[in-house]
């Protein structure tokens, strides 16, 4: 599952626009990812074993900071803050990749979210 992270933006920019700074917000949209090394680092847990108490189970939501209601929300907000920037002044193109980066981020949410639900995939983090 964690490769649908990277697949879906290429996806997303073969298919619907070829903009290479859609893709690079897409993609910078991962950097959400990194609370999880920053909770195996305050929780001394080693880079190969779980997080999860569960090997299998998926445990992103709740357990790392980044992947919280709270996040969703207020990536939520900032994309709308940002669209009606860009469409309102033509000018502000220099937030265009943050307005794809939130948008990534929400899209790698969505994707932990649907493991969460489904249970599809293997929780290596």
């Amino acid at each position: 599952m964690y490769l649908a992270h990277f697949i879906l933006p290429f996806a997303i920019y073969y298919l619907i626009k070829k903009d290479k700074i859609m893709l690079f917000g897409l993609l910078l949209g991962n950097i959400v990812d990194l609370d999880h090394i920053s909770f195996r680092i305050n929780h001394g847990i080693e880079i190969f074993t779980s997080s999860c108490d569960n090997f299998l189970e998926q445990c992103s939501f709740g357990t790392y900071r980044m992947h919280s209601l709270n996040s969703v929300i207020s990536l939520s907000i900032a994309s709308v803050i940002l669209f009606v920037m860009i469409k309102k002044h033509k000018e502000m193109k220099s937030v265009y990749w943050i307005f794809w980066a939130c948008i990534g981020a929400l899209l790698n949410l969505l994707l932990d979210y649907i493991h969460l639900l489904t249970g599809v995939g293997f929780a290596i983090r």
